[in-house]
């Protein structure tokens, strides 16, 4: 067994020293990002002094990966040569946190495995973060999140909140294509935290109720 491992090895060493194992025709993926919303994108939405975390999303089937996804009527498929800069779990929850951490509605939004103590969890489920095409049409971005709004102090469901977008590229070209993605996140991304923000502000009282507070 011995004699097999040492071989082994000696034959990676000796390719390594060829550059057999580094050089390859294969190009290299390029990798897309998406950007949270811009600061002060929400005006007139209660800001509330509470604590709230974004839980790491679940996925339709064939979402939850770092390809970006076409679908052409039933059949998903996926973008060649092209993938996202993390899994789309990551983006997505990514996405949520900077844009409504940047808003300045809550005290602090933080991802749920910062292991922050918080008054609030949003569970997030993602029904749609796919690109549709069709013969003769650009590309279109499709962005479906649901947020179901946690009560921490008694794991009360306070209220699900739902938001969707549809942004079509301006071309057929991966970069439009991301950035229709991005418009897109962002859109839905600030919709929710709005919907978030009124539900929390009227929330306060049964929070007070709950902790024993007063007032």
């Amino acid at each position: 067994m011995r004699t097999v491992l040492v071989a082994t090895v000696a034959a990676l060493v000796a390719g390594c020293s060829t550059g057999s194992l580094f050089d390859s025709d294969v190009p290299v993926p390029s990798a897309y990002v998406i950007a949270p919303a811009a600061a002060g994108s929400l005006t007139g939405v209660p800001a509330t002094p509470v604590d709230l975390s974004i839980g790491r999303p679940d996925f339709a089937p064939g979402l939850d990966s770092d390809r970006i996804a076409v679908l052409k009527g039933r059949h998903l498929d996926y973008y060649r040569g092209v993938r996202w800069g993390a899994r789309t779990v990551e983006v997505v929850q990514s996405v949520l946190v900077g844009s409504w951490n940047d808003q300045n509605i809550f005290r602090s939004v933080t991802a749920e495995q910062a292991r922050v103590a918080n008054d609030y969890i949003v569970d997030v489920e993602v029904r749609h973060f796919e690109v549709s095409t069709a013969d003769g049409q650009l590309p279109e971005v499709h962005v479906m999140i649901i947020g179901r709004l946690i009560r921490v102090a008694d794991r009360k469901l306070v209220a699900t909140v739902t938001s969707e977008a549809r942004e079509r590229a301006s071309e057929d070209r991966m970069g439009a294509v991301a950035a229709a993605f991005e418009s897109a996140a962002q859109k839905v991304s600030l919709d929710l935290a709005k919907q978030t923000a009124t539900v929390v502000a009227d929330d306060q009282p049964n929070l007070k109720k709950v902790r024993g507070e007063s007032g």
